[in-house]
């Protein structure tokens, strides 16, 4: 399963500057995340068809870690990742447990967080995944993200869909992904917020539910 996960400026991010954020751009959150959720075996299973460069790399890696932080659970453990950017950071992924004591660690809290959950197939998931790890440690991009309202036309925009950002705010980076798999190709990336995405996903979901396998 991969979802996205929007977060309200309440809990750990609840500041004056996201609450800010949220305003001026018109909703009710200020940032944005991917979680794929399988089960320990799905995880494993998935993680070896990476194989080629450092994307392979990244895979047996994270294939490591699962089977060490999970030694002791079964093959069909839960077992949710998520993949963020925040203000001056990098692209990361963190585990997300029903029990730390961090929120931010933390199964989603819909007093905090809003879930919106998309139908994708495994081929979609799989490739959604792969663009995730191969974009890890690449840094926020703070300029874009206060220059999100200002108008990107094709003149200045990169029309090579192989050629990625060298940086990424939280929203960019979900629809990036999502184009990706082949979907959101008319919105432009830069100019998403957290507060456009449930648009953006309604429109997604309607193309999912409605093909036929």
């Amino acid at each position: 399963m991969l979802y996205t996960l929007l977060w309200r400026p309440e809990a750990c991010f609840n500041t004056y500057f996201n609450k800010f954020t949220a305003k001026i751009t018109g909703g009710d959150f200020c940032h944005s995340e991917l979680v794929f959720k399988f089960t320990k075996k799905e995880w494993l299973d998935v993680l070896k068809t990476f194989t080629d460069g450092k994307v392979g790399q990244r895979a047996e890696s994270l294939s490591k870690r699962i089977t060490e932080i999970f030694e002791e659970d079964g093959e069909n453990k839960n077992i949710s990742l998520c993949f963020y950017t925040i203000w001056s950071s990098e692209m990361n992924l963190r585990i997300l447990s029903a029990t730390d004591t961090y929120i931010f660690n933390r199964i989603p809290d819909n007093r905090y967080t809003a879930s919106m959950h998309s139908k994708f197939n495994y081929e979609e998931q799989r490739g959604a995944l792969g663009f995730c790890l191969s974009e890890l440690h690449k840094k926020y991009d703070n300029v874009k993200a206060v220059l999100f309202w200002v108008p990107r036309f094709s003149i200045f925009m990169n029309n090579n869909a192989n050629t990625l950002p060298n940086k990424y705010f939280c929203s960019e980076f979900i629809v990036y992904c999502f184009q990706q798999i082949g979907y959101a190709k008319k919105h432009i990336p830069e100019n998403t917020t957290p507060n456009d995405l449930p648009n953006i996903l309604e429109e997604m979901n309607n193309l999912l539910n409605n093909r036929v396998e």
